[in-house]
């Protein structure tokens, strides 16, 4: 495995020296490189307006379906975008040196005018246009010029890609279950089923099902559980997410389901770890 501390290093140093808030969203293939390393604790945005919108679940939900449109609109390049919530950014295209694999955000900035997005926020999500107006003054006021922000973010463009690069293992001829087990590491986070991984690889439930469980020992439900719940620790530990917007970022589709899972599989819920193993 590529050594990843570097780049969370160098993403440490635009947040504390630089005053960048860096997030990282992979795509398809560096999905499972990022998740596999210790950088998926970089994929939110880190602001007290964005952290208060995703104490709703619907808001969560909205921002997925805002990142999938900003990734396709990033292979084209470099962007300045604006979410649905009036959030300013600078967007990146993540590549694996021929295609976008995902793009980074430099986030956190106040747009001018924003009273349209909280009257519309207001009405969509249930938030009072008081506590959005708020909430939206601890986001930066000044946007950086682009000139700026591609001497810092474009190294970690191309450390990313080299990451990537190097990452990547010859091909060879994989099994059935590998290549289930690829799909779902890559798809981990969406509401997957065995249905749609039978969809992708063009085989039988029942096939599959044997194959996997004589590979794995595993069930495909248990090993896509296991999955998320390894990532929820992560989270827990180093990011102040709420557990509703953890549960919504490993593939839970309800915050609920998603302590009770976790204290199963952990003996422990989601507070109890967070509070014992903050940190470590």
């Amino acid at each position: 495995m590529y050594d990843m501390s570097p780049i969370m290093n160098y993403v440490r140093f635009l947040k504390s020296h630089q005053a960048l808030s860096v997030a990282l969203h992979p795509q398809s293939k560096t999905e499972t490189m990022i998740r596999s390393s210790n950088l998926i604790v970089l994929n939110h945005h880190e602001n007290s307006y964005c952290a208060m919108l995703k104490q709703n679940p619907e808001t969560i939900r909205e921002c997925v379906r805002c990142h999938k449109k900003i990734h396709e609109k990033a292979k084209d390049g470099a962007f300045c975008s604006i979410c649905f919530a009036g959030v300013k950014e600078w967007v990146y295209p993540i590549t694996d040196g021929t295609e976008t694999t995902g793009y980074i955000s430099v986030s956190g900035y106040q747009t001018p005018c924003p009273e349209n997005y909280f009257q519309k926020v207001s009405n969509d999500f249930d938030f009072s246009v008081k506590e959005l107006s708020e909430a939206y003054e601890t986001l930066n006021q000044i946007f950086p010029e682009k000139t700026e922000v591609d001497t810092l973010i474009l190294p970690l463009c191309q450390m990313l890609e080299l990451a990537y690069q190097k990452n990547e293992r010859p091909k060879k001829e994989l099994t059935l279950a590998q290549k289930a087990i690829l799909y779902i590491k890559q798809n981990r986070n969406q509401d997957i089923t065995s249905q749609d991984i039978c969809k992708h690889l063009f085989c039988s439930r029942s096939v599959l099902s044997a194959q996997f469980n004589k590979e794995t020992q595993k069930t495909i439900r248990e090993y896509i559980t296991e999955l998320r719940i390894a990532d929820a620790k992560q989270l827990l530990k180093d990011t102040n997410l709420s557990i509703t917007e953890i549960s919504y970022l490993v593939g839970f589709g309800n915050s609920n389901y998603f302590s009770q899972i976790f204290k199963k599989q952990v003996s422990l819920s989601p507070i109890q770890y967070r509070k014992r193993y903050r940190g470590k």
